[in-house]
């Protein structure tokens, strides 16, 4: 199945209009929440301000899940 991971603030979205195949739905949250953590590692999320979230969606833009990125203060 074709997924595609979308991040946004509320106001702002950053679509994935190419997406990526998983199994199911397990697979890709489990592949997106594996990502958000080495962003998290390496330090790449320190500056981004306000609150963040990975958005999946299925191939017909059903949102499916939603992930904190940055978390809500």
């Amino acid at each position: 199945m074709r997924f595609h991971f979308d991040l946004t603030d509320g106001r702002t979205t950053m679509t994935d209009a190419r997406g990526a195949e998983a199994a199911d739905l397990a697979e890709a949250i489990a592949q997106a929440a594996l990502v958000i953590e080495e962003l998290r590692r390496g330090g790449e999320l320190v500056h981004v301000e306000g609150a963040w979230d990975l958005v999946i969606r299925d191939a017909d833009g059903r949102d499916l899940h939603r992930i904190p990125v940055v978390p809500r203060a």
